[in-house]
């Protein structure tokens, strides 16, 4: 587990236009990097569930990603997701359902101008994580 997330501004445009593109639904994504917590790729994924309040990976996307990951010898850092219509606080489903109590998850809020927080989730107990943006 990284301790502090730093993300490239590039790769948070990336990510920002991907929520973007998926209104009024929420959009997924899975953030790459190396074992200091810089994230070096962002792979869109597809929401399954084409809603604007809940995510489930498409498991042929999630096999693509899971595939250049291996490619670039690199690890999970984070899996992203957006709130189209809401804080970017991880709702019960993201708390019940998220991929690894190891893997950060980030949330990007869309209400007024895009709002990112990243949370560690683990069995059951939230707590803020450290991200920066811009490094």
């Amino acid at each position: 587990m990284v301790m502090e997330l730093q993300i490239p501004a590039l790769i948070y445009e990336e990510m920002v236009a991907h929520a973007r593109a998926e209104l009024p639904n929420e959009c997924v994504g899975m953030l790459l990097g190396d074992a200091r917590g810089v994230a070096c790729e962002y792979i869109p994924l597809v929401n399954e569930l084409q809603s604007p309040t809940r995510f489930l990976t498409e498991a042929r996307s999630m096999l693509r990603a899971e595939k250049r990951r291996r490619e670039l010898g690199s690890e999970v850092l984070a899996i992203f997701h957006s709130h189209p219509t809401s804080e970017p606080i991880p709702s019960q489903y993201d708390i019940a359902d998220h991929y690894s109590s190891g893997v950060m998850c980030l949330i990007l809020s869309l209400v007024e101008e895009p709002k990112l927080a990243g949370w560690w989730l683990v069995d059951g107990v939230v707590s803020r994580a450290l991200v920066t943006v811009g490094c």
